[in-house]
């Protein structure tokens, strides 16, 4: 069956409460932490583990004698809940206990950070993404998205490392030794500052992050690591919450990403909120009254519907039934109770599924090969189990998907086999890709693209700049990254300040910048003043707000929600009628 992803549960519509001033932020930008500690130093030393941070549910693996196992959870599960909790007690509660309290305290449980973590919450996509949460979005002092527990606000970052110091735990009861290095793993498609805040999450935790591996990556070195290959292979990794698609070469133990591609927000959830749909417009068929329950209702659905989605990989019908699922006008309680068919999941799922081979075909593409160039097909996340993805995929490919990986293991084993490269010369190169194309932002709100996606890493470029006015003596460039034409549909990644400029009229001085993304995605930036050839100071440090953006980069306001506009229409398209029923539980409008 597919793999739980978190229900949609929502808490019954309460007042509005007076918002709490944004929480202050130490000398380094960032909220302080509630509930972990983050250490002076770490050793560096000692065993190094694998960490599958995932949407909905993560795993933790090491090597063992050579070979990599996942480690169980104290409640015997080979992976645990990305969940995080404030039970009635105000006691944290991770994992699998947190998750438990989802139905009881929907406002106090935490999941999903994965989906949101390193993103502005002026985004667009946090904007479409904030009404669809139970718990509340808000915004911290230099205006991250962030998230409310109890009286605090966490920092996103906070949430992961939550979940990380629990699969560090795992590991270091397991050991019976204290765990400080970790390989953590991330979604291919992930942008440059995530991978930062993945990196701040461990160290919060206590885990000095040895490296940020692609999911997909992972997953091939699972699949082919000392086997002698020499193939080419798709990765087909549909989670709980993102989807991605890259193609790899496998030669030995030389791993080359020859084409990636993605959506992370796409994966189990959002099918979960499909069946919902269906599910409440048969109620409505067949009591002749709309649903009108709710959050604690809602989530109940919800609940249903993930039970309903996996049962019906495995068999052909499934009846939902959820007794006094609402009160009607006259005080009478209404069961929900629905047969569904395996046919009926197809049909609610197949235009996801759809999205999901575009974007396989583009890969292919962007990897200038034909489907016939794959040799094998690797199926990684739970979704990944529903029978109609190994339909499509034979449909597209010609061939069965391989079934000797473990589709919810197989990331956390690659990040433990890599592990095992960490501190010595080893046999396995790694040659990944940029996912999403990064550039600088024009006046007026263009973006003119520097380095392509899909660029073999590590990779660098270089363009010129002049002075706009005389005697100038510091210039600054905002970074971007997406594949958008326009700065506001594509992801900020900050400012590079040059400073230290000799003095001259305007135009006469020149700079060369150079934009260098190390094997790890991380951007570095320096620049390079042409008449002397000496390196001039140049930071990648500066935030600015969207307003303050607008202002520097002279964009019409028009310009921006238009691009705001393209960017989030396409969340809402997929959405269905579900978040209609939220919005109206949460009493965020009819």
């Amino acid at each position: 069956p597919a793999a739980p992803s978190a229900p949609a549960m929502l808490a019954p519509a309460a007042a509005p409460a007076t918002p709490a001033p944004p929480p202050a932020l130490d000398a380094n930008g960032q909220v302080r932490p509630i509930y972990l500690t983050p250490p002076q130093t770490l050793s560096g030393t000692g065993p190094v583990i694998g960490i599958d941070l995932g949407t909905t549910n993560s795993c933790v693996a090491l090597l063992s004698n050579g070979r990599p196992i996942v480690l169980r959870s104290r409640e015997g599960y080979n992976t645990i809940p990305s969940v995080i909790s404030l039970n009635a007690q105000n006691k944290l509660l991770v994992s699998h206990r947190a998750k438990n309290q989802l139905v009881l305290r929907p406002t106090h449980t935490i999941y999903g950070a994965k989906r949101l973590v390193g993103r502005p919450y002026d985004s667009a996509v946090v904007k479409q993404v904030r009404e669809r949460f139970h718990y509340e979005i808000t915004p911290d002092a230099a205006g991250r998205a962030a998230v409310r527990l109890g009286n605090d606000v966490l920092s996103l970052e906070e949430v992961q490392g939550i979940i990380l110091r629990e699969c560090k735990e795992m590991a270091e009861t397991h050991l019976n030794q204290k765990v400080e290095r970790a390989v953590v793993t991330v979604p291919a498609y992930y942008s440059e500052p995530q991978r930062e805040a993945v990196r701040k999450a461990g160290t919060m935790a206590g885990l000095k992050v040895e490296r940020i591996l692609n999911e997909p990556t992972s997953a091939a070195l699972a699949y082919g690591l000392n086997r002698e290959l020499n193939k080419k292979v798709l990765v087909y990794d549909l989670g709980g919450g993102t989807f991605d698609a890259t193609i790899l070469r496998i030669e030995k133990n030389v791993f080359e990403v020859l084409g990636t591609g993605g959506d992370i927000f796409l994966g189990g959830i959002d099918f979960d909120n499909l069946i919902v749909d269906f599910l409440l417009e048969r109620f409505q068929e067949k009591e002749g009254i709309a649903f009108s329950g709710d959050g604690i209702a809602l989530s109940r659905v919800g609940d249903a519907a993930e039970r309903a989605k996996m049962a019906l990989s495995e068999r052909n019908t499934f009846e939902v039934h959820i007794p006094m699922l609402m009160m009607d006008d006259g005080g009478r309680p209404r069961d929900l109770r629905v047969m569904m068919s395996r046919q009926d999941l197809e049909k609610i799922c197949d235009p996801l599924l759809n999205r999901t081979i575009d974007v396989v075909r583009d890969v292919l593409l962007d990897s200038k090969l034909r489907a016939a160039d794959v040799d094998d097909i690797i199926l990684v996340g739970g979704m990944s189990r529903m029978p109609l993805v190994r339909e499509k995929l034979k449909g597209l490919f010609g061939k069965n998907a391989q079934a000797s990986v473990n589709a919810d293991e197989a990331v956390a084993l690659g990040a433990a086999l890599y592990s095992g490269s960490v501190d010595k010369v080893s046999s396995v190169v790694l040659i990944d890709v940029l996912p999403m194309t990064i550039g600088v932002a024009m006046p007026g709100g263009g973006f003119k693209r520097v380095i392509e996606r899909n660029s073999p890493l590590p990779a660098q470029r270089s363009f010129a700049i002049s002075t706009s006015q005389d005697n100038e003596e510091r210039m600054e460039l905002s970074i971007f990254q997406g594949e958008d034409n326009h700065i506001s549909a594509n992801e900020y990644l900050g400012t590079v300040r040059v400073e230290g400029l000799p003095k001259g009229p305007k135009g006469s001085v020149r700079v060369a910048v150079t934009l260098k993304l190390d094997s790890e995605c991380v951007l570095h930036v320096e620049a390079r003043e042409y008449s002397t050839r000496k390196e001039v100071k140049a930071t990648l440090a500066t935030r600015y707000s969207p307003e303050e953006l607008q202002k520097q980069l002279q964009v019409s306001k028009e310009a921006m929600s238009a691009a705001e506009e393209r960017r989030g229409a396409d969340l809402k398209d997929r959405a269905g009628r579900f978040w209609g029923f939220v919005k109206k539980a949460l009493g965020r409008g009819k």
